[in-house]
């Protein structure tokens, strides 16, 4: 089951204008972790601990540096695919 996250976990929509920006083709693809729960950082949405991998929300077009930037914004971590 889904449940939504008491504090915001979800990008403002100046954060979202900013990053819309820094987007590139050849991203890192990245998931978003908080207690090793997967979070959708477009909708705030925290996905229970335990999850499969299949079901957490990866996005693929942001750099490493802007994936840190917004894990830092969150309070999030973020977990990089280990091949690239």
């Amino acid at each position: 089951m889904v449940e939504y996250a008491t504090k915001i976990l979800r990008l403002s929509d100046e954060q979202l204008e900013e990053i819309d920006k820094e987007t590139i083709d050849n991203g890192i693809p990245v998931r978003f972790l908080q207690d090793g729960c997967a979070v959708d950082i477009i909708n705030g949405t925290k996905y229970p601990r335990g999850t499969n991998v299949l079901y957490h929300p990866v996005y693929w077009h942001f750099s490493k540096e802007t994936s840190i930037k917004i894990g830092k914004w969150l309070s999030l971590k973020p977990v990089f695919d280990k091949e690239k």
